[in-house]
């Protein structure tokens, strides 16, 4: 029996949340994600390792909903917080819709580097869950006063942050606004800000002006991407777009299992000879989300080239199945050829059949948007992934229905195999 205390924080979402209960690792803690029913609301919940620090726990689990919120880019407003034991707690919610997604997976999750990096998500978070245009605007641009004490340096800032946005809303608003303003940044400061947070001397927002919420809403574009831009540029907490454009995460593993030293040279396109390489451990290939495949399983793996990129040749034991992957840490990307990069032998073997299903399958699944993920078969970990396959100048509806026919085929094969005793 679970005999720990749990704090459950129950929230209203603007990110899609998972389907099923689905653990979360966060700076050393894990984060149960509990889904939405018609009668309980989505939660969050977080094992006490002391009862007595409740406060402790709702600050990691609000941590957690800050870099969650910046990641998916959508508000987590709690609404109710409890305490149970022998298992987290369910909260009831009233009528409202359901955003929801059965294949909920987060990627990335930002540590932020500093106290001051954690204040600014926790802001950033606030600022989100504000349904009043005026506040929003405040809660962005209280992201901006954790920089700077003095209005004139907020301003200063500002200016010379305008020209590096690349959000398409921010710059529509920013054209408007450079025609009737020739200092942006005191017009954002005093009109907004000050506007906002002050009611004794005039610029004042009026909450009930449609006016005056009209223009906060149409300013809103540009102080959240200087907020988003503070964060990231000033504070070091990547977004999520960020990290997808890097994608570091598609050689992660193997930038661990081939060390610093090769690596370098490796993106620095310099020789570097086979002997240098450590031994590379049995790999499996998968498809994110799908079944495995038998036949890329367990699989023997040797580097065979090196000409700018490592050349690996991954094969089954008997060799009925052979893969060829490139790993290019140049470009911080994996070299796959869906098309003739499975080469299949036929000996006649029940084996064979069943491995030419997995690779029609393999086939079907990768063509339909699907992520190629490597892993080290003994340690289970993942040593690398693909984005989604985006197929060009192929007709997939066509290339579906050719693999249906081709897989009938195969299983008729497999069952007069099946019925033929061996010789």
């Amino acid at each position: 029996m679970d005999r720990r205390r749990w704090l459950t924080v129950a929230i209203e979402s603007g990110i899609f949340w998972p389907t099923k209960e689905t653990v979360l690792s966060y700076e050393g803690h894990e984060f149960l994600l509990r889904p939405e029913t018609n009668e309980l609301a989505p939660t969050v919940a977080l094992a006490l390792d002391d009862p007595n620090q409740s406060d402790v726990a709702l600050l990691l689990v609000r941590r957690f909903l800050s870099a969650l919120a910046w990641v998916e880019g959508g508000f987590l407003r709690e609404t109710t917080t409890i305490e149970t034991g022998g298992g987290p707690g369910r909260i009831g919610k009233g009528p409202g819709a359901r955003m929801i997604n059965p294949h909920f997976r987060v990627d990335y999750m930002p540590t932020a580097p500093s106290s001051r990096a954690k204040l600014c998500l926790a802001l950033y978070r606030e600022a989100q869950n504000l349904n009043s245009p005026p506040f929003q605007f405040l809660g962005y641009f209280k992201v901006i006063n954790t920089l700077y004490a003095s209005g004139s340096e907020q301003k200063k800032w500002i200016n010379s942050t305008l020209p590096k946005l690349n959000d398409f809303f921010a710059q529509e608003r920013l054209r408007e606004l450079r025609k009737a303003h020739t200092d942006v940044g005191s017009y954002l400061y005093e009109s907004g800000r000050c506007a906002v947070a002050h009611a004794f001397a005039d610029p004042v927002v009026d909450p009930d002006d449609p006016s005056d919420t009209r223009r906060l809403i149409q300013d809103l574009p540009v102080i959240k991407a200087l907020a988003e831009f503070a964060i990231e540029h000033e504070f070091s907490v990547k977004s999520r777009k960020t990290f997808r454009s890097d994608h570091l995460y598609q050689l992660e593993g193997f930038r661990e299992l081939f060390g610093t030293v090769i690596v370098t040279e490796l993106k620095e396109k310099r020789e570097v000879g086979r002997d240098r390489f450590p031994s590379i451990p049995r790999l499996s290939f998968r498809t994110r989300g799908n079944d495995r495949y038998e036949a890329f399983e367990n699989l023997i793996a040797e580097v065979v080239t090196i000409t700018g990129e490592v050349w690996l040749r991954c094969r089954t034991e008997p060799p009925l199945l052979q893969l060829g992957v490139g790993l290019d840490f140049a470009c911080e990307c994996i070299d796959f050829d869906l098309k003739n990069g499975v080469r299949l032998i036929d000996d006649g073997s029940l084996t064979a059949i069943r491995y030419a299903l997995d690779d029609n399958r393999f086939f079907h699944d990768m063509i339909r948007n699907g992520e190629l993920e490597i892993w080290d078969f003994e340690r289970a970990k993942l040593l690398g992934r693909t984005d989604p396959l985006l197929p060009v100048n192929v007709d997939v509806c066509g290339t579906i229905e050719n693999l249906a026919a081709t897989r009938s085929r195969l299983e008729s094969m497999l069952a007069a195999r099946t019925k033929t005793p061996p010789a």
